[in-house]
C-alpha cells in the first residue's frame, strides 16, 4: 500500500511517499506526522529570516567570538563548510549579508510582494568570507567575522530530505521530495521510484523521467527572481562577484548518492556555467542534466533518464 503525505514547509511543497506491505495507516501516519514536524523544526532552527532561530542568534553574534552550535545545526554547518572547501568557495555558507544586500533580505513570498523599486546597495560585497569562519569541533562552536552572516539555504533542505528518508526507510521503500530535492530509498516490486525531471520553462511538463536510486536535486534561476534597481536578480549568488550568478545555465539537475550532495552540486554547477560546471560534476563522479538559458539540453555523465542511454562528457 502506498502512503502519501503532502504539506508545505521551507517555503516549498513537500511530498513523502512510503510503500509498505506490513504497516497500516495507524502505524504509518504517526511517522509521517513526525516527518512534517521535523521539517518544521529544522526550518525554525536554521532559517535566516526568523529572529528566534539558532542561526539568527549566531549571525547576530558575528564578530563577538565563538558561539556554541546546537547538535543538528552543527551537522549541517560542518557539511556546508566541507562543501565550501570542496568547491573552492563557489558554495559559500557565509553570504547572508551579501544576499541581503542584493534584496534577498526576507522570505521569498515577501520579496515577490514588494514593488521592486528599491535600489541595490552600492557597498562593496564581502567575498570569500567562508575562509575566515572558524569551527571548533571540540566544543561545537563557530566564530564568524563581523561582516559575515550564515545562510544555509543551499544545503539545509537536502540534508533534511536525507535525514527524513533514512528515518522512514525502516517502514518500507520511501521517497521524499522537497521542492525538487529528492531522495529515494528502496524499490517497489524490484523497480526504482519513477521521478520526472521538470521543464524549468514549463512547470506542468517534464523533460524526461528517471528511475531513481539515490537522489536528485535541481537548481534554477527561474523560480526565485525579483527586480531591484532596474535589474533582474535571483537567489543564486556568485561569491566571486557578490551578486546573482550570470552563467549560461538556466537550470541544473544533479544525480548523486544523497540529496545533500546533489543540492550542493546543482548550485555550484549552475554558478560555474556549462564548461566549468561539467568538469566539476565529472570530477566528483556525479551526473547532471543542464538546461541553458536558450533552452538547450546537455547530459553530463551517465544521467539515468529512463530508456535512454546518454553519456555526454561535457555540457558546452
Amino acid at each position: 500500500m502506498l502512503h502519501e503525505h503532502r504539506f508545505r514547509g521551507m517555503n516549498t511543497e513537500i511530498g513523502i511517499w512510503i510503500w509498505s506491505t506490513g504497516g497500516d495507516r495507524l502505524t504509518i501516519r504517526p511517522r509521517l506526522d513526525w516527518a512534517r514536524h521535523f521539517f518544521e523544526s529544522v526550518e525554525a532552527e536554521m532559517s535566516r529570516f526568523r529572529e528566534t532561530s539558532a542561526l539568527s542568534r549566531i549571525n547576530r553574534a558575528a564578530g563577538c567570538g565563538p558561539q556554541i552550535v546546537p547538535e543538528r545545526l552543527w551537522s549541517v554547518l560542518t557539511a556546508a563548510f566541507e562543501a565550501a572547501g570542496d568547491s573552492d568557495g563557489i558554495f559559500d555558507p557565509t553570504l547572508g549579508r551579501t544576499m541581503a544586500r542584493i534584496g534577498y533580505d526576507r522570505s521569498f513570498e515577501c520579496i515577490a510582494a514588494r514593488d521592486g523599486a528599491d535600489s541595490v546597495s552600492s557597498a562593496a560585497p564581502v567575498l570569500a568570507s567562508w575562509r575566515r569562519m572558524r569551527l571548533d569541533s571540540a566544543v561545537q562552536s563557530v566564530t564568524l567575522p563581523s561582516d559575515a552572516a550564515l545562510d544555509l539555504g543551499g544545503i539545509a533542505k537536502g540534508w533534511t530530505v536525507d535525514y527524513v528518508a533514512r528515518a522512514l526507510a525502516a517502514l518500507g521503500p520511501v521517497l521524499v521530495d522537497a521542492g525538487g530535492d529528492i531522495r529515494a530509498i528502496g524499490t517497489i516490486a524490484g523497480e526504482p521510484w519513477l521521478v520526472g525531471v521538470q521543464d524549468p520553462f514549463d512547470p506542468e511538463c517534464d523533460r524526461g523521467r528517471v528511475r531513481l536510486q539515490g537522489a536528485l536535486a535541481t537548481s534554477s534561476i527561474g523560480g526565485r527572481r525579483w527586480q531591484r534597481g532596474g535589474r533582474m536578480l535571483h537567489h543564486l549568488v556568485d561569491p566571486r562577484t557578490g551578486t546573482s550568478a550570470e552563467s549560461d545555465l538556466y537550470a541544473v539537475t544533479v544525480h548523486a548518492p544523497d540529496a545533500t550532495a546533489a543540492e550542493v552540486a546543482a548550485k555550484v554547477a549552475l554558478v560555474l556555467g556549462s564548461q566549468s560546471g561539467s568538469a566539476y560534476i565529472l570530477k566528483r563522479g556525479l551526473s547532471a542534466f543542464f538546461v541553458s538559458a536558450a533552452g538547450r539540453e546537455s547530459v553530463i555523465g551517465r544521467f539515468p533518464f529512463e530508456g535512454v542511454d546518454l553519456h555526454v562528457s561535457s555540457g558546452a
